[in-house]
């Protein structure tokens, strides 16, 4: 810190001999001063410093960089270039990614600028607003876009912001083998776009613990982020979406294979220590895989045969999130005696002062909820000493659980209530339950506004009961429950779902891409099915032709992207054939069930390009494009 503070007056005192001058990330950056109390340092090995400097602009903002010695930021230039060529191939072909590349510039050996996106934060600060585990848990991110994009339109466009950009970078990670991945590495815009930070190791070097690669999965992309995808913990059409970005993304990079060799190869005699000979560029190679065919590298980058393949392998990485983990810890010693506690779901802090004194509360009834996932949420009536301030605030179990929490980071146990066990037996979202919780809660708000006064004053109590934007749902007596989001939920009336296929044909063989299911119908005990997909290709009496996918474990939106081949098919024969698909649910020892079927006539289809599209599932008939 001090430092620092003896170079903001050097800084300062450049200013007063100068008046203003360029910065070096761009020309068009005119500044006049620095701004102290705006400055400060990163708590990484570097110890980069954030600088704030005013604008030459009277209407102009404070322009905001980081300025980082002991690191080769010519690395980080070359990456960025890359992403940015990446994302030029993109919009070229209609694609919009909705990346955020920054600019960055090496002023000197081991030192330069990066310039800071405003509205943004941390993986690591959004998780940890959940705990210290937070990285473990699956609603972090979506509850912080949620709380900066209250309105349900603002929300929408956050996610699909959130869907493109996130498919953007998984591509790219993968392709330039970007490592050091750990939650302060990725950045997440209040408007929904996710960016990755700090490209000091790539194309494969990654970081090790003794003989155990730190970075073990293919790039990033964990459960939280499919919580947002997906608007709850299970699998949706949104998915699907996120999964045809990537791989439409992948096999566009996939086509200018050689430009990003010979580039990359132009820079092997610069001295960037992980570019130096032939072994990394074979890295990049490798990733692009461009023997491959559009089609295979689509079932590649989805799954391979028995084994997981890119995103799979990604989602269900334990390591990334250990990773989190440790990094969270690591970071403890130094952010946990300055940072005050704040509640993850609440988008800022409110005061006694400012909200006025709360003289009572009660716990009035607990409503289902279908959105972002099932549950139950417990209305809370909020009377204030102003006789006609009466507010009604929605909790879910789980923020009453941060809450207390929160409150044991600030106080002694012995001034704090007892809190409700969350360990239920049985279905933790019974009716039964969640009416047996409301009690407990009630008893519980009750103690703590009745507590020692540093306790039910604190803005942390204040904060809780404050009503946010969603409450208003809950105003008055007898609210209208929050109706289920339908772009999570299946449409009603369908029956069946419908299955996404590709179609082609060539040199006598008969390519059937599926690729994904929407909206399959729930078992008759309300579980969901492991739908797979079966296949013949009529007449086939001897029963032959038949072709099955993997199973896809407890879900009514899987994604398959797997190819099914039939050979030597002379093209006379395809009008006189018929594909029967069949989707079952896998049953074990008993028989499986049928949750749809379709007959395509391969007659009423043009092969000679290929075919595409959603096919309704239902009883014996025949599907349409």
């Amino acid at each position: 810190q001090g430092i620092l503070r003896e170079g903001l007056e050097d800084v300062a005192q450049f200013f007063k001999a100068h008046g203003s001058c360029r910065l070096p990330l761009s020309p068009s950056l005119l500044v006049k001063g620095i701004v102290p109390r705006d400055c400060s340092y990163f708590n990484s090995n570097a110890v980069p410093l954030k600088l704030s400097f005013q604008n030459v602009d009277p209407l102009g903002e404070n322009i905001r960089v980081i300025f980082k010695c002991g690191d080769d930021l010519r690395q980080d230039m070359l990456t960025l270039q890359m992403i940015r060529i990446m994302n030029k191939i993109w919009v070229q072909e209609g694609l919009d990614m909705r990346m955020v590349i920054f600019r960055c510039f090496s002023t000197g050996r081991g030192r330069g600028m990066v310039e800071m996106i405003p509205n943004a934060e941390t993986l690591r600060k959004i998780q940890v607003e959940h705990g210290v585990t937070g990285s473990f848990k699956d609603r972090p991110l979506a509850d912080w876009l949620q709380k900066h994009n209250p309105k349900e339109d603002e929300y929408e466009k956050a996610v699909e912001n959130f869907i493109y950009s996130c498919a953007g970078c998984c591509v790219a990670t993968y392709v330039l083998g970007i490592c050091d991945r750990h939650n302060d590495n990725i950045m997440l815009k209040t408007t929904g776009h996710m960016f990755h930070i700090d490209f000091g190791r790539f194309l494969g070097h990654a970081q090790m613990f003794g003989n155990i690669k730190r970075d073990r999965a293919p790039f990033v992309f964990t459960s939280d982020m499919a919580y947002v995808i997906n608007g709850g913990d299970k699998p949706s059409s949104r998915f699907h979406d996120f999964v045809d970005l990537c791989c439409q993304a992948y096999n566009l990079i996939r086509k200018h294979t050689h430009l990003f060799l010979n580039l990359l190869g132009l820079m092997l005699s610069c001295g960037i220590p992980e570019l130096s000979d032939l072994e990394d560029l074979k890295y990049v190679y490798d990733a692009l895989r461009p023997q491959d065919s559009d089609a295979d590298a689509t079932t590649y980058f989805t799954r391979q045969g028995t084994r997981a393949g890119l995103i799979e392998s990604s989602l269900g990485s334990v390591a990334t999130k250990l990773n989190f983990f440790i990094h969270n810890l690591a970071q403890m010693k130094f952010t946990g005696s300055e940072a005050r506690p704040t509640l993850s779901f609440a988008p800022r802090t409110h005061t006694l002062k400012a909200s006025g004194r709360i003289r009572d509360v009660f716990l009035c009834r607990h409503e289902r909820v279908c959105n972002p996932s099932k549950g139950y949420t417990y209305v809370v009536k909020v009377q204030r000493d102003d006789p006609g301030e009466v507010t009604f605030v929605q909790r879910t179990f789980e923020e009453f659980q941060e809450l207390h929490n929160k409150l044991r980071l600030l106080f002694p146990s012995s001034l704090l209530p007892s809190f409700p066990s969350r360990f239920v037996i049985g279905r933790s979202r019974g009716e039964a339950v969640a009416e047996r919780r409301k009690e407990e809660l009630n008893g519980y708000i009750w103690h703590l506004i009745h507590a020692a006064p540093e306790v039910a004053e604190c803005d942390l109590v204040y904060t809780f009961f404050h009503p946010l934007p969603r409450d208003e749902r809950a105003a008055g007596t007898n609210p209208t429950p929050k109706a289920a989001d339908s772009t999570w939920a299946r449409p009603l009336g369908k029956v069946g779902g419908e299955v996404k296929l590709s179609i082609s044909y060539k040199n006598n063989k008969l390519f059937i891409m599926v690729m994904h299911i929407r909206g399959l119908p729930p078992l008759q005990d309300g579980n969901d099915p492991d739908p797979y997909v079966k296949t013949y290709l009529l007449p086939d009496p001897q029963k032959t032709t038949k072709r099955k996918t993997k199973v896809a474990r407890k879900t009514c939106n899987p994604t398959y992207n797997e190819m099914l081949v039939y050979d030597g098919i002379p093209r006379g024969d395809l009008e006189q054939r018929e594909l029967r698909l069949s989707v079952l649910s896998e049953e074990g020892f008993w028989e499986n069930i049928l949750l749809g079927e379709v007959a395509i006539r391969l007659r009423d289809l043009d092969l000679a390009h290929e075919k595409m599209g959603w096919f309704a599932l239902g009883s014996r008939g025949h599907g349409t494009l």
